[in-house]
C-alpha cells in the first residue's frame, strides 16, 4: 500500500500559518482543513458552526411545488395515500418520516416497505397487493422510483397518482410524473448528495414547518447509514440530528437501539455501527417491516420486544456473512476472477447479505465486485466498487444485458437473466480495463498529516471538533514513523495493544498480531488517529492505531525471537525438505497478486533475493489478508493460520515440519535457515543455564534480557523453551521459577527435535 502525504508550497504553508493566527487554531489542526478544501477563515469558521449555518429551503427542489399541492390536496379531499419506501435504513427512515408528517396533515396515510425478495423499488407484486387492500388515490415513493418508468404508467392506467421523492443517479427513461430529486439537472438547489431520508425530509420542511426539525435523528442515522457524504448540507443535517439525540428528544426507538449496541457516547460512528446495522439487519434477514413498524410504534413494550428482535437479527446476519463470505472465498479460487473485476454467483446466497459481502471482498483483493444469487429465476446483484472507478457507469454500460440496474458510484444494485451472467461479467471486465488504468488499483492511504512531536490537549480537542466524520469527512489519520517504541498487550489474554512513543500513548485494538513488530526496532510507519479520553476526572490525549506499514530491517532481536519461533515449530516434528529453485518463483510473482506466501524462517536470509524487497512483509505475523503475496519472516508456523494460500515458498529451510492443507503447494529452497552446531544438548550444560536462569529470574529479570545477558543467545533460548515446555519456568513479561516434578530432557519435544537434527 502507498502512503499518500500531502505537501504545500511555500505560498500554501504561510496561508496555513496565517488561517491559524486568524482563526485561534493549531496549525496542525489548519492543514487537516485547508487540505479538505477549506481554505479561507469564513470557510472554516462555518465548517466548525454547523449549527448556526442554514438549510437550504425545499421549494428550490424542483418539482417540490407540485409535489405539496398534490399533497395538500389529498388533505383536502380526504384521500388515501401510500408512503411506499425500500428496505435498507434509508428506504425506512424516509418511510417513517414522510408517514408521520402527513400524519400530522391529517391525512389518511399508510407506509409500505418491500422485502428483499420482493425485488428492490416498486414492483408489481408488491404494487397489486397495496391496490387490493389499501385502495390509494396517491402513491409517494421514498428513496426509489426514479427507475420505476413502467410501474408509474401502470398505476396511472389504475388511476393512482404518482409522486417520486428519490436521490438516486438518474436513468435514461424518466417515469412521467412529479419528481422531487435532488439529481435533476438545472435547478436552484445547491447540493445533490442528500440522502432519500434528506430528501423527504425537505418534502416534511414543505408541508409542516420548522416541525420536521424533529425528525433530524432519522435524518442522520439515514445519511450516515447510507454513506452519503457529510459535506455541506449534510453535514448540517447529522450534525443537528446528533444534537437531537443527545437531548434525548429523538425517537424512543433510536436511543434504544444505541443502548442495545452498547453505545458509551454519541456521534456519528456510534450511530454507523450500533443504529444503522440493527436496522439494516431487519431487510437482510427478510423483515424490514420489523424495523419500519418499530420505527412508528408509539407501544413501550412491543417496542421493547421489536429492539430484541433487531438484535436478533442482526447477531443472525453476522453469522450467515461469515458463511457468505468463506463461501465466496471458496468459490473465487476457482472461478470470479475476470482480472480487474470479481464477479461470483451462487443462487443459494442470501440476498441481503450480497451487499455486505462483496465490500468485505472489494476491501480484501481491492477490486469492484459483483455478488449475485437467484430470486424467482432471474439474478439479483449487489455491487461495491474501489477509489475512482465509478461501478454504476461500468454496469451501465453493459444495459443491454440487464434486467433493472440502479445505484451510485461505489455501489450498485442490478438484475439480470442467468444466461447473460459470463457475458456481463466479460463486459463489465473490458469496460473497466478500457477506462481506468493501472494506478486505479493500487491501495493508497492518504494521510491527514505528519506527527513529528508531542500531541497537545488542544489540538485533539481540535480534532474532535471536526466532527461529524464519515463519508466525504472522514476521521483524520496521521504518520507516525517510529522505530522506538513500549508495546505491550493491553492486559493478560487480551488481543488488544497498549503502544509508547514520545509523540502520543497509543492503542490498537485486535494488534496482537503486531506486537512483535511494534516493539523491534526496525522503522515502522503507524497510521493514527488522534482523540480524546477521560480517565478519573482528566481528560488526556488518545491515539488509535489504525494500521501498521513495516519497513523490515534484520537486527539481532529479530533473528532471536524468530530462533525461538523455529523452535516452538519443533514441537510438530522435524521433517527435511529442500532443493526447488525459488529464485525464478519469486521473479514470475506479482507483488500485488494473490494465493502466494514466501516464508523466511531465519530473518537474515531476508537479504538472499532482491526481488523479496517488492512484496509486503509481515515480520513474526500473518498480517495481510485474503491471502495476498507477501513475505512472513520469522513467524510460529505451527500457530499460524496459512490456509488462505494455495502455495507456501520457503526462502530457507524451517527446523520443523511442514504442515500442508488440502491441495496446497509447497516449494522449499535448498538454504539452511538457523545452524544448531553451537547449541549444546548435554545435561550437565544446560544443568549450568538453569541455575543461571534461576539467579537471574529471582533477581526480576525478563526473558528478552536473560537471553541478552547470555554470552550464547540461541542457546539460552533453546535452553529457557525447553524450561518453559517441561513446566520449569513460566514467561509472564517476567520469568518465574516454578516448583515441579522432576523430568527427564526427552520429555520436552524441542529437546528431542533438535537432539535428532544434530544426530542426523
Amino acid at each position: 500500500m502507498k502512503i499518500i502525504k500531502k505537501t504545500y508550497d511555500e505560498f500554501q504553508k504561510n496561508c496555513i500559518k496565517d488561517l491559524a493566527l486568524s482563526t485561534g487554531i493549531s496549525e496542525f489542526t489548519v492543514e487537516i482543513l485547508y487540505g479538505r478544501g477549506y481554505d479561507t477563515a469564513s470557510k472554516i469558521e462555518e465548517f466548525l458552526s454547523p449549527n448556526s449555518q442554514p438549510l437550504f429551503s425545499p421549494y428550490t427542489l424542483s418539482g417540490m411545488d407540485d409535489a405539496v399541492d398534490r399533497i395538500i390536496k389529498a388533505k383536502d379531499n380526504g384521500e388515501t395515500v401510500v408512503i411506499y419506501g425500500d428496505y435498507d435504513a434509508d428506504g425506512i427512515c424516509a418511510t417513517t418520516l414522510l408517514y408521520n408528517a402527513l400524519q400530522r396533515l391529517g391525512i389518511n396515510v399508510h407506509a409500505v416497505i418491500p422485502e428483499r425478495e420482493n425485488g428492490y423499488g416498486l414492483t408489481e407484486g408488491v404494487l397489486s397487493d397495496v391496490l387490493e387492500n389499501l385502495f390509494p388515490d396517491l402513491i409517494i415513493t421514498v428513496d426509489c422510483g426514479i427507475s420505476a418508468k413502467k410501474e408509474v404508467e401502470y398505476l396511472q392506467d389504475l388511476g393512482v397518482d404518482v409522486i417520486v421523492t428519490d436521490h438516486h443517479e438518474f436513468p435514461t427513461e424518466l417515469p412521467d410524473c412529479t419528481i422531487v430529486s435532488t439529481k435533476t439537472p438545472n435547478q436552484e438547489y445547491p447540493f445533490e448528495y442528500l440522502s432519500g431520508t434528506g430528501v423527504a425530509y425537505q418534502v416534511a420542511k414543505a408541508l409542516i414547518g420548522d416541525e420536521a426539525d424533529g425528525f433530524l435523528d432519522l435524518v442522520a442515522v439515514a445519511t450516515i447509514a447510507d454513506s452519503m457524504p457529510l459535506t455541506g448540507e449534510n453535514r448540517i443535517l447529522v450534525y443537528k440530528g446528533i444534537e437531537l439525540i443527545k437531548s434525548g428528544k429523538c425517537s424512543k426507538a433510536i436511543t434504544m437501539l444505541l443502548t442495545a449496541g452498547g453505545a458509551k457516547e454519541i456521534n456519528s460512528g456510534t450511530l454507523a455501527f450500533t443504529v444503522a446495522p440493527r436496522i439494516n439487519a431487519a431487510g437482510r434477514m427478510g423483515d424490514a417491516y420489523s424495523a419500519l413498524k418499530l420505527l412508528l410504534t408509539k407501544d413501550s413494550a412491543e417496542r421493547e420486544e421489536l429492539v430484541s428482535m433487531l438484535v436478533k437479527y442482526n447477531v443472525d446476519r453476522q453469522v450467515e456473512c461469515e458463511e457468505l463470505y468463506k463461501s465466496a472465498k471458496t468459490k473465487l479460487k476457482t472461478s470470479g476472477n475476470y482480472g480487474n473485476v470479481i464477479v461470483l454467483c451462487e443462487n443459494s446466497w442470501k440476498g441481503g447479505l450480497l451487499g455486505i459481502v462483496a465490500a468485505r471482498l472489494t476491501e480484501e483483493y481491492n477490486l469492484p465486485t459483483v455478488l449475485f444469487s437467484e430470486i424467482d429465476g432471474r439474478l439479483h446483484g449487489s455491487a461495491r466498487s474501489i477509489g475512482d472507478i465509478n461501478v454504476y457507469e461500468a454496469i451501465s454500460s453493459t444495459k443491454e444485458l440487464l434486467i433493472d440496474y440502479g445505484g451510485h458510484a461505489q455501489a450498485a444494485g442490478v438484475t439480470i437473466n442467468q444466461e447473460n451472467l459470463s457475458l456481463f461479467a466479460n463486459r463489465l471486465s473490458e469496460y473497466i480495463n478500457a477506462n481506468y488504468d493501472e494506478g486505479a488499483f493500487e491501495k493508497t492511504m492518504e494521510v491527514d498529516g505528519v506527527i513529528s512531536q508531542a500531541v497537545s490537549l488542544k489540538t485533539a480537542k481540535e480534532i474532535v471538533k471536526l466532527e461529524p466524520f464519515g463519508t466525504g469527512n472522514k476521521k483524520p489519520v496521521f504518520l507516525l514513523s517510529n522505530n522506538s517504541s513500549q508495546a505491550k498487550l493491553l492486559k493478560e489474554g487480551s488481543n488488544h495493544v497498549t503502544v509508547k512513543s514520545k509523540e502520543l500513548d497509543m492503542i490498537f485494538f485486535n494488534g496482537v498480531k503486531y506486537l512483535d513488530a511494534l516493539s523491534s526496532n526496525f522503522n515502522k510507519d503507524l497510521i493514527v488517529e488522534i482523540s480524546t479520553s477521560n480517565y478519573g476526572g482528566r481528560e488526556y490525549v488518545k491515539g488509535f492505531i489504525k494500521k501498521v506499514f513495516l519497513s523490515f530491517e534484520v537486527d539481532v532481536d529479530g533473528v532471536y525471537k524468530a530462533f525461538k519461533n523455529a523452535l516452538l515449530g519443533l514441537i510438530g516434528g522435524v521433517n527435511y525438505l529442500g532443493g526447488d529453485d525459488v529464485e525464478s518463483i519469486i521473479k514470475t510473482t506479482a507483488p500485488n497478486g494473490f494465493g502466494r506466501l514466501f516464508i523466511i524462517t531465519n530473518p537474515e536470509n531476508y537479504n538472499a533475493y532482491n526481488e523479496l524487497k517488492n512484496f509486503e512483509v509481515c515480520p513474526f505475523n500473518l498480517t495481510v489478508k485474503g491471502g495476498k503475496n507477501a513475505v512472513l519472516i520469522g513467524a510460529d508456523l505451527l500457530n499460524t493460520d496459512l490456509s488462505s494460500y494455495e502455495e507456501l515458498v520457503f526462502i530457507d529451510k524451517p527446523l520443523g515440519e511442514i504442515y500442508a492443507h488440502k491441495n496446497q503447494k509447497i516449494y522449499v529452497s535448498s538454504l539452511n535457515s538457523f545452524d544448531l552446531s553451537g547449541v549444546k544438548i548435554e545435561r550437565e550444560v544446560l544443568g549450568e543455564i538453569f541455575r543461571d536462569i534461576c539467579v537471574k529470574a529471582r533477581s526480576g529479570m525478563t526473558y528478552q534480557e536473560i537471553v541478552f545477558e547470555s554470552n550464547n543467545e540461541m542457546q539460552t533460548i533453546f535452553a529457557l523453551e525447553v524450561f518453559k515446555e517441561l513446566d520449569f519456568l513460566e514467561e509472564s513479561g517476567f520469568i518465574f521459577i516454578k516448583k515441579s516434578e522432576k523430568k527427564d530432557l526427552v520429555n520436552s519435544k524441542i529437546y528431542k527435535a533438535v537432539l535428532e537434527i544434530k544426530n542426523a
